[in-house]
């Protein structure tokens, strides 16, 4: 089928969103690649994981979603497992696959950078799908975020949670610099009268994730959201489906968690598709899942209306 490639050529604007397809290791890992936090993931992989997180799930999901002809599709992270050089250029043929760069927007989770130096060496062969539309404006990756798109009428920001950890944790952190960036990209893109879509991988939200996964600055991000405003919050992380609310000035933001697309633990693989179109001093939005069957088909799941009330809206 042919997709929409321009979101202003009907009536509001239809985007995926699906999250942490863990894809598969590929080849025989080197043992000075996993002298470090590697080897407990390496060891959770070959025990348990590479069961959970089929090839598949993800592309009967995908196909689904394909068939939908999306405008936009949003990936918030965990595509890798190890964050080794191979599976960057393995998620880079998969985001190739997938869709053109301009239509497909993704961000790094806490397995792209399992250990320190993984996200920087690897985010250059993921560049044009996470880069915003005026470049990444400086060589140095972790200044590059946030990354803005504007889309008709979004503007798709996305923010990086992707820090390495110590072995046993999967935390994040936006920390202060990028805060403060994102910051002045609500109060533009306000100005501007769009639909601010923030992009993260963890949680924003306290209470989402246990301790051991939560987004150490979640209280400072969170206050931000609340001060300079959103329309609505996309994350990953969890492996789980969440539907939850954010008060902000400007009223309140959804924000909206899909389980992993590669994986039928813990809830069915699923991704959102999600439009967002004009209405009477704001935006309506309609949500609606599509989920794996244990027989691999796809089936539609809990369809949700929503109206964002905005006095700034175009």
């Amino acid at each position: 089928m042919q997709a929409v490639t321009d979101p202003e050529a009907r009536a509001g604007v239809l985007l995926a969103h699906l999250s942490d397809p863990h894809l598969p290791l590929a080849g025989r890992v080197p043992l000075r690649a996993v002298l470090n936090k590697r080897a407990l993931g390496l060891l959770s992989w070959r025990l348990s994981r590479h069961r959970r997180h089929r090839p598949a799930i993800l592309a009967a999901l995908v196909a689904d979603m394909q068939a939908h002809e999306p405008d936009l599709i949003a990936v918030t992270g965990d595509l890798t497992n190890l964050g080794l050089e191979a599976e960057y250029r393995a998620a880079r043929d998969w985001l190739d696959r997938l869709g053109d760069a301009r239509r497909v927007m993704v961000i790094p989770g806490n397995h792209d950078a399992l250990v320190a130096g993984a996200w920087p060496r690897g985010a250059g062969l993921w560049q044009p799908y996470w880069q915003g539309d005026a470049g990444t404006g400086t060589a140095d990756v972790a200044a590059a975020f946030p990354t803005l798109r504007r889309r008709g009428p979004l503007a798709l920001i996305g923010v990086s949670s992707a820090v390495p950890s110590v072995p046993g944790l999967a935390v994040g952190e936006v920390g202060e610099a990028q805060i403060a960036r994102l910051g002045a990209v609500l109060r533009r893109t306000r100005a501007e009268g769009l639909f601010r879509l923030v992009m993260i991988h963890h949680p924003p939200l306290a209470g989402t994730v246990s301790r051991r996964k939560h987004l150490r600055d979640h209280a400072q991000f969170r206050a931000l959201l609340e001060r300079e405003g959103a329309e609505m919050v996309l994350h990953g992380h969890s492996h789980r489906s969440h539907h939850r609310t954010l008060a902000t000035r400007d009223g309140d933001a959804p924000v909206i968690g899909v389980p992993s697309a590669s994986s039928m633990h813990h809830e069915p693989a699923a991704c959102n598709l999600c439009r967002i179109a004009p209405g009477d001093a704001g935006w309506q939005v309609t949500l609606s899942a599509r989920r794996l069957t244990a027989e691999g088909g796809v089936e539609a799941g809990p369809h949700t209306a929503i109206t964002i009330a905005r006095g700034h809206a175009a």
